[in-house]
């Protein structure tokens, strides 16, 4: 039994893309010192129309930031900036470019009465509704891949922009950020790695969903919905990208609780502590055998009838007999 995961594919090809800019060298770190009274600008050579340009600054004490658009003369344009707020210590935000063309980030320190030492980190990715569509198109055919395993209530699975780099919004299905994406993307700097983290923060919201619509009182604790993400991820063949994150949060405990810091969401991605645990649950043999009383009652006929006659490891076969056995004398 296994789910394709082409949506996610698509979905990073579409969404972790550098513009031509940024082709060369990918993400872009700069430090800066921002003297006194003085302000600082970079600039951000032909971004294309619809971009996405996700950005973390650090700081050591409280300096302006905007993003603006470049005059005709090619000066920063204060008039209409594109973003404007104040960094204290820590800031992460994203902009989509309205036109093509240079832009600027500028770190103002004109009211300032002390030098500020600023660490931005920049990442820019096409973007486009035409993009967006393609991807939630995809992400259907993930829906509907996902209602022939299970027997549940739809609910949508989808893709937005939220604003703000949070994994997911409020809804009554799963609406996956694109800032978290970029955000993801940006800090990690590597496609494969950025793929297991969105494959196990996906498949842990489709736990918490299927739990919650199936009534079960373990739907709001996230160790159970961690153990059921990893169990899902394992019983779809999809072990090697919940290892995959899993281990790379362990090996990088200072990239994790940057990434703790950076994202307002208390369960994506997944900290150090958590990914110990999911480490272990998925090279557990007994741990999806574990979850067979509550994933067997919610699974399709089809797909019981196929595990009776090819049961898997993790098959529990006198429970799919017994599901199925209910399930006849019901239809007579």
């Amino acid at each position: 039994m296994k789910l394709r995961l082409k949506a996610l594919l698509v979905l990073v090809s579409l969404f972790l893309t550098a513009p031509s800019a940024f082709a060369s060298s990918g993400p872009i770190s700069l430090n800066m010192d921002v003297p006194a009274g003085q302000w600082k600008a970079a600039r951000l050579r032909n971004l294309p129309k619809d971009a996405v340009v996700a950005v973390q600054i650090e700081s050591n004490g409280g300096i302006l930031v905007g993003l603006l658009d470049s005059t005709g003369q090619g000066k920063p344009d204060t008039s209409r900036p594109l973003f404007a707020g104040r960094v204290e210590k820590r800031l992460s935000f994203s902009v989509t470019v309205a036109e093509a063309g240079d832009h600027y980030l500028v770190l103002d320190n004109r009211k300032g009465s002390e030098a500020r030492a600023v660490s931005v980190h920049l990442h820019a990715a096409r973007s486009s509704a035409d993009q967006l569509d393609a991807a939630n198109k995809m992400m259907r055919v993930f829906e509907l891949q996902l209602s022939r395993i299970f027997v549940f209530d739809p609910f949508p699975i989808g893709i937005t922009s939220c604003g703000t780099p949070r994994a997911f919004v409020d809804s009554a299905g799963i609406v996956l950020c694109t800032e978290y994406m970029h955000h993801l993307y940006g800090i990690l700097e590597n496609r494969e790695k950025t793929l297991d983290i969105l494959t196990f923060s996906l498949f842990h919201e489709i736990g918490r969903v299927l739990l919650s619509k199936w009534e079960n009182p373990f739907a709001g604790n996230v160790e159970a919905v961690d153990e059921l993400a990893t169990v899902l991820m394992v019983m779809l063949n999809q072990k090697g990208r919940a290892e995959g994150a899993a281990d790379y949060m362990v090996k990088n405990p200072a990239t994790a609780r940057s990434l703790m810091k950076l994202f307002p969401d208390d369960h994506h991605p997944l900290s150090t502590k958590r990914a110990k645990d999911v480490l272990l649950w998925a090279n557990d043999p007994n741990r999806p055998l574990k979850w067979q009383p509550v994933l067997v009652p919610h699974m399709q006929t089809e797909l019981l009838r196929k595990l009776k006659a090819q049961p898997t490891s993790w098959t529990d076969l006198s429970l799919v007999e017994k599901e199925l056995a209910a399930r006849d004398k019901k239809a007579i």
